[in-house]
């Protein structure tokens, strides 16, 4: 009986976090549906994407430069670039995920930078893999429903910039950026955004933020010169 007590306490205390986490997921879904839409997506697609995909920086870069009139190849890219961050999510959840090879797999679609970085950020081991799962379930939820309910404004507001929904996932990332950005990778982070800022009026829609990367260079380099 104690320990369901003490399970249901550690449970209630993740619920407030991890539901704002999801709220944040929420209104940027909004961006992304009506961004996507006004871009001249069908609206099955964007909601389609929203859950099999399941990545909202990789989804709204890919709708970004399509709408800016990049070519398809180079959105594709840029996604797909930004994505492999997952792989090293994948890495550090892998301490706290279950052994069993059906439930990891499954488990697999849930890893995102919010749900690992919640886990993580947990002092209890214990409590990781619990606080993976609702927040990853709640992301699972709040993104496609996001997402639909940003089709649905785009139909309501053809123009979604007058909403300034577009700012919703800057200032989230940059809120999260300030939080969790170590020391060692403030120089290459302002790196990457001054060569991809740099590069914008001369290259192709979406080739930016690629070549912002080489930001992470700098930062291996460092890294490599410390180990």
């Amino acid at each position: 009986m104690m320990l369901f007590m003490r399970s249901l306490q550690r449970t209630s205390s993740l619920l407030p976090p991890a539901l704002a986490i999801a709220a944040a997921v929420l209104v940027v879904g909004v961006a992304y549906g009506s961004a996507a839409l006004a871009a001249g997506f069908p609206p099955w697609l964007v909601i389609l994407v929203a859950v099999l995909v399941l990545s909202a920086s990789s989804e709204l870069l890919f709708v970004g430069v399509i709408a800016a009139g990049g070519q398809p190849w180079v959105a594709v890219v840029a996604a797909l670039v930004v994505n492999v961050r997952n792989a090293v999510y994948g890495f550090s959840a892998s301490s706290f995920l279950p052994r069993q090879r059906l439930l990891r797999l499954l488990s697999a679609h849930l890893v995102n930078d919010e749900s690992v970085a919640f886990a993580l950020a947990q002092p209890q081991p214990a409590v990781r893999l619990r606080a993976f799962r609702i927040l990853g379930v709640a992301i699972v939820i709040a993104w496609p429903l996001g997402a639909a309910l940003g089709v649905l404004i785009g139909y309501l507001a053809p123009d979604p910039g007058r909403l300034g929904l577009d700012a919703a996932f800057p200032a989230i990332f940059v809120a999260i950026l300030i939080g969790t950005c170590p020391r060692s990778a403030v120089v290459p982070a302002v790196v990457g955004a001054a060569i991809a800022v740099a590069a914008t009026p001369f290259v192709p829609a979406g080739a930016a933020p690629i070549l912002g990367l080489v930001g992470l260079l700098a930062l291996v380099k460092m890294r490599g010169r410390h180990a």
